[in-house]
């Protein structure tokens, strides 16, 4: 690892261009004016809780900033800022820019927010309540902007000479709510070195020398987790060796609000021909050989693809399994089905497609629902047999009884059932068809298939056929409609979610992470303010309290 910091140091340290300016700030950042700032906030509440919930985002704004609200800030530029890195934490110091009508509204905003006046220190420059009592704040006045600089030492910011002109930090082109670009050429080569030993302290943070791991992890996991951690580190020195080819790292937050979609994007670009912009262009599209087991008649369903993208994750997790297979005692009656568990896992990883799916779809013509699930599984021939001899072997005799084992074929594939015992005090099989559900799995030569419902083998055929597809990383997809309809069927709050989430019969998808190479290695987190949030923050209570009906458009 101390080969590899040092090595991080001779290749991440680039020569910085001398200049007579003051450095260019290596972390800058922009929104968009204060009124589109404002309008998407307010969209973005109307989206999660409707009217209600713009009118109380209206009630805390002018309960902070008064009857006058944002007089003294000009509405329609920009704010921008940027951030001046130092070896040392404390000494990082962020300097924000505030467009200003004039100076006079400006303070009296200041004095509105803070509950007191700014103290003139002299010389132009204003002390502010500092966030945290450890650190300082002060403000000056430039060119109609208020430069508020944040630190331990945040004056030497604030001198004329170091004032960055916020016509310098803008790029029109990015319409994004909010920009933030780290450029890896103004680094210091003392910030790098930092970085560098920043790396060599989370390794010790995570140290197994002693037998036992960090962060009080014990003997037996510390055991697990070490070649995983261990290749973990390789590949953080690796990445490290690579952003010396870095030119550019963005991070946006955007609100669709046609579409609901609150994202957050973050963009990686490397210099021209070099390692990084070769090894990103070479990123390969992400798959799930089971994405075609989300369709139309989805109600909610999700699919995923672990990330073992690289030889060094493959490599330690593979490793780290071989040290979870070696905790199962010889005398156990599951020993040899865990085996195979292992070591079906283990060839799994070392393919880096572990992809899992699960949906819940429905009604059928009876009004029924089913489930299907797959995830993968390198060569299930044995798992298969080691799974029904423990059965066989030490489940009750009645439990035995609700297998039938090679119930149906699907070419060379044999699918088995389980008979669900229903009419329980909470009945997991009312959903789907009751007496009648079956399950139903199936071991095929790359995954493990499984069905719940009234025609559970018929489910489990069509499974068998599905087709890989680009997908994202994550994906948690809703259809409102279809959702409502298994909550009634279920005997839930069936009423307060469809107040909720509204009756919209259109897939959607509420969470999703994607990544993408090219010219950029992109990331993509999006989730959509029509279902989560509502569904996991607004009172399901009748009455006061439940939120309006939310308009789906």
């Amino acid at each position: 690892m101390r080969y590899a910091l040092v090595l991080t140091a001779a290749a991440f340290f680039a020569p910085i261009a001398l200049s007579a300016d003051p450095p260019a700030p290596p972390i800058t950042f922009q929104t968009q004016p204060a009124n589109r700032v404002l309008g998407d906030l307010r969209a973005a509440a109307d989206l999660i809780g409707g009217a209600k919930a713009v009118k109380a985002l209206n009630d805390s704004i002018k309960e902070r900033f008064g009857e006058k609200g944002f007089n003294g800030l000009d509405m329609i530029r920009p704010v921008v800022g940027y951030v001046n890195l130092a070896p040392k934490p404390e000494d990082i110091t962020a300097v924000i820019a505030f467009p200003i009508t004039n100076e006079k509204d400006f303070l009296a905003l200041c004095e509105r927010f803070n509950k007191g006046k700014p103290e003139d220190l002299g010389k132009g420059l204003y002390q502010l309540p500092p966030l945290d009592p450890q650190y300082k704040a002060r403000m000056r006045f430039s060119e109609q902007y208020a430069y508020i600089s944040y630190g331990s030492k945040p004056e030497p910011a604030l001198e004329a000479k170091a004032l960055v002109p916020a016509n310098k930090l803008y790029d029109p082109a990015d319409q994004a709510l909010f920009a933030g670009k780290l450029h890896f050429d103004r680094l210091t080569p003392e910030v790098k070195l930092a970085a560098a030993k920043g790396l060599e302290d989370f390794k010790k943070a995570l140290d197994f020398g002693n037998g036992r791991g960090g962060f009080g992890i014990g003997a037996q996991e510390a055991a697990v987790f070490k070649p995983l951690v261990e290749e973990f580190e390789k590949m953080v020195g690796r990445y490290f060796l690579l952003l010396g080819g870095g030119d550019t790292a963005t991070l946006r937050l955007n609100l669709d609000v046609p579409t609901g979609d609150l994202s957050i994007d973050a963009a990686l670009k490397g210099k021209p021909d070099s390692a990084l912009s070769k090894a990103i262009a070479g990123f390969k599209p992400v798959g799930n050989k089971f994405a075609g087991l989300l369709g139309p008649d989805t109600a909610v369903g999700f699919k995923t693809r672990l990330p073992f993208f690289n030889d060094e994750l493959k490599t330690g997790a593979a490793k780290s399994l071989e040290e979870g297979q070696k905790l199962v005692p010889a005398n156990d009656p599951s020993k040899a089905l865990a085996d195979e568990i292992f070591k079906g896992l283990i060839r799994t990883v070392k393919t880096g497609e572990v992809d899992i799916v699960g949906a819940v779809r429905g009604p059928n013509k009876d009004g029924d629902f089913s489930v299907v699930a797959a995830g993968a599984f390198e060569g299930t021939t044995a798992l298969e047999k080691e799974f029904k001899a423990f059965v066989e072997k030490n489940a009750p005799e009645n439990e035995q009884e609700r297998f039938k084992w090679s119930a149906d074929k699907a070419g060379a594939i044999n699918i088995h059932t389980y008979k669900m015992a229903g009419g329980n005090f909470f009945d997991v099989t009312k959903p789907f068809g009751g007496d009648k559900c079956v399950i139903a799995f199936a071991f095929a030569p790359k995954g493990v298939f499984v069905a719940v419902g009234t025609d559970a083998v018929t489910v489990v055929k069509d499974a068998l056929t599905v087709k890989a597809a680009d997908a994202p990383v994550i994906d948690i997809v809703v259809n409102p409609d279809r959702l409502v309809k298994l909550i009634e069927k279920a005997g839930g709050p069936a009423a307060q979610v469809e107040r909720v989430l509204g009756k919209e019969d259109k897939l959607v998808s509420a969470m999703s992470l994607a990544v993408s190479g090219g010219k950029e290695l992109k990331v993509r987190y999006a989730i959509n303010l029509r279902i989560l949030p509502p569904a996991l923050f607004t009172s399901l209570e009748e009455g006061e309290g439940a939120a309006d009906p939310l308009e789906k458009k």
